[in-house]
């Protein structure tokens, strides 16, 4: 007699049925993500905030205007002469100012360190933005890869239910012995394990899905098996290393912080230098009380004014050396960040190379472990098999899916990590991906 082993086809472990927590595709979530995470939109006001520098900095080279008034009361007492008087007045006054810097060598200094500082903030936004589509494919492709989980560890146990109650009827008849019905109930034990394991999986990952969008889902678009899996392009490393080296956003962020501190240890060292401001003033007053010189005037002034700072207390000195460490402390950054840079992308261009060859042997090892099976299934059935080679295979064949499964997400996961390395990792990469996703019904949220 036959038994009657449940099979699952490959495309199960590269398609979800359904995913009863996840909604639309990979780029609706992500651009969900994109209004909701908070890590992006923290990203985006530090970004917003860093770019007012430069303004704030430009304003302090601008001339200045100020407006003034001012009205007093006076009670005058005479006491000499022959007889004591006194009295009482009010004086009002208007007048206004402006004051042009001329030289103020810090100023412009700041301004340059102002601009780079902003174009560090917007690499560190770039940064964030395509650590954001990595954190987002990399928790939807975990949600699938938890759901194939699930799914065979269901067909597993399922199967060795299936084989336990194989198992019992024809010990019953006596034509196996008690020990195999035990092996068959270890493996059914096992499995159940295993299903209640990847049942909490996949809780887990929905849990960190829903983290980036705070959204639920009811649907999930599944990853098509015919997805071609290709070589990284361009294939050859040094052009990988080449666009990593002009590209990445966080060697861009360390280059611009490393140009900012030295734009600041210049305009440290510039506050020796003397400053000229030209100034304009103009005031207009009237005074109540006795002169002899009249009650109203008004004094217009045209003037350049130059300062030469000698002492501040000992500050200046101080502060130069601040700045210098400042900027010492930002080129070692800078070659840090160089040298991880090199180094991340020739790892992941290794990873994505390895991971090519990895689903290639694991699709050929599936393959095997399915022609493994029915062989021993058919050598059970003829007695030249016991129980144990049989759950064996079994095992051998639930795994060969599950690894082939993770190999196809570790790669798509690995390839984008090897284009943020590189720093062109864009929307269009998601949006490619997902032109191999397919819609999956919408199915009622299960706990």
């Amino acid at each position: 007699m036959k038994l009657a082993f449940t099979r699952i086809s490959a495309a199960v472990l590269l398609t979800l049925s359904s995913s009863p927590l996840l909604a639309a595709d990979l780029l609706d979530i992500f651009h969900q993500a994109v209004e909701n995470d908070p890590v992006i939109l923290a990203a985006e006001s530090l970004q917003q905030a860093d770019a007012e520098i430069v303004p704030q900095s430009r304003s302090a080279l601008l001339p200045s205007l100020t407006l003034t008034a001012n009205t007093q009361t006076t009670d005058r007492e005479f006491n000499g002469g022959a007889s004591p008087s006194e009295e009482r007045f009010n004086s009002n006054g208007y007048g206004a100012q402006l004051i042009q810097p001329l030289f103020r060598a810090d100023r412009w200094f700041n301004l340059s360190a102002a601009k780079a500082t902003k174009k560090q903030a917007a690499a560190s936004y770039r940064d964030a933005q395509q650590e954001l589509m990595l954190r987002v494919a990399t928790a939807y492709f975990n949600v699938l890869r938890a759901e194939d989980n699930l799914t065979a560890a269901m067909a597993r146990e399922k199967a060795f239910a299936q084989q336990l109650e194989q198992a019992n009827e024809r010990f019953r008849v006596g034509l196996i012995p008690a020990t195999d019905v035990y092996e068959a109930q270890a493996g059914f034990d096992l499995a159940k394990v295993e299903r209640i394991s990847s049942l909490e999986a996949r809780h887990n990952s929905v849990t960190t899905l829903k983290s980036l969008t705070n959204q639920h889902y009811k649907s999930a678009d599944t990853l098509d098996k015919d997805m071609p899996i290709a070589d990284p392009s361009p294939a050859a490393l040094t052009d990988w290393i080449e666009l990593a080296l002009a590209n990445n956003p966080q060697l861009l962020a360390a280059k611009h912080q490393l140009e900012a501190t030295r734009q600041a240890m210049k305009a440290e060292k510039s506050g020796h230098l003397p400053t000229i401001d030209a100034r304009v003033s103009y005031a207009h007053s009237e005074e109540g009380g006795t002169s002899f010189l009249g009650n109203e005037s008004d004094t217009q002034v045209f003037a350049l004014e130059l300062s030469l700072p000698l002492f501040e207390g000992g500050n200046r000195n101080p502060k130069v050396r601040e700045a210098r460490f400042r900027h010492e402390k930002a080129r070692h950054d800078y070659e840090n960040s160089y040298r991880q840079t090199r180094e991340q992308i020739q790892t992941q261009h290794r990873t994505v190379t390895t991971d090519v060859l990895r689903v290639k042997a694991r699709q050929a090892a599936l393959r095997s472990s399915e022609a493994a099976l029915e062989a021993t299934e058919g050598g059970y059935d003829v007695g030249t098999r016991n129980i144990v080679d049989v759950l064996q295979a079994q095992n051998n064949s639930f795994d060969a899916r599950r690894n082939y499964s993770n190999a196809i997400y570790d790669y798509l996961i690995n390839l984008l990590t090897l284009k943020r390395v590189a720093g062109n990792l864009s929307e269009e990469d998601l949006a490619a991906i997902n032109q191999w996703l397919v819609a999956a019904p919408s199915v009622a949220n299960s706990s």
